[in-house]
């Protein structure tokens, strides 16, 4: 089943011009599209996209082209997967391993440690605002291996997020369950669980 044209387009729509996102986030997808889908699922996703040019790293780029990108990959990607929203989650995890295998990412597990994700998570917003432009994220402790994100106005599906965050969760500590609730198209929460 092809991703939701009108949820994307609905996102697109609260999307503003300055809304941005960093160019290795963008790759991270077309990387995932090529080790899962060939080359000639990446070429059908640029031409679909018509994208030129590769982004650059650290550059930022519109989030409504990101958004096109994710539910574009989705659907290329979704017979590699048991469902859309598994592909959608994928998406979002390779942006995590994207990240920690950037400097900024990499620099920020040597100075945190990989063993405590409530560490890494309480400054959300900082990590975050390396990334994007929009939005804000904040920190609610639950207590002992369990603790609280709430996305306010952040336009990326559900799904997404819960595939970064669980890849996070599993870099840092190694294993953990993300569950999202969606209280409206750009809020969000993500309660984490882990051992």
């Amino acid at each position: 089943m092809p991703s939701d044209k009108n949820d994307l387009a609905q996102r697109i729509a609260i999307c503003r011009p300055e809304d941005t996102v960093r160019g290795f986030i963008f790759k991270s997808v077309y990387g995932l599209v090529d080790e899962r889908a060939g080359s000639a699922g990446t070429e059908r996703l640029l031409q679909q996209l018509r994208v030129t040019k590769m982004p650059v790293d650290f550059f930022s780029y519109p989030v409504a082209d990101f958004l096109r990108l994710i539910y574009a990959a989705a659907d290329i990607l979704e017979p590699h997967y048991p469902s859309v929203e598994d592909a959608i989650r994928a998406c979002g995890a390779s942006t995590a391993t994207g990240f920690f295998k950037s400097y900024v990412g990499n620099t920020l597990v040597k100075l945190i440690g990989m063993n405590d994700p409530k560490r890494l998570f309480t400054s959300v917003d900082t990590v975050y605002s390396t990334l994007v432009s929009y939005g804000k994220r904040t920190f609610e402790d639950l207590g002992p291996n369990r603790f609280r994100l709430d996305y306010k106005g952040d336009m990326q599906p559900i799904y997404f997020h819960e595939g970064t965050l669980t890849e996070a969760v599993r870099v840092m500590r190694g294993n953990g369950k993300v569950t999202g609730t969606a209280l409206a198209l750009n809020h969000s929460q993500y309660l984490f669980e882990y051992d």
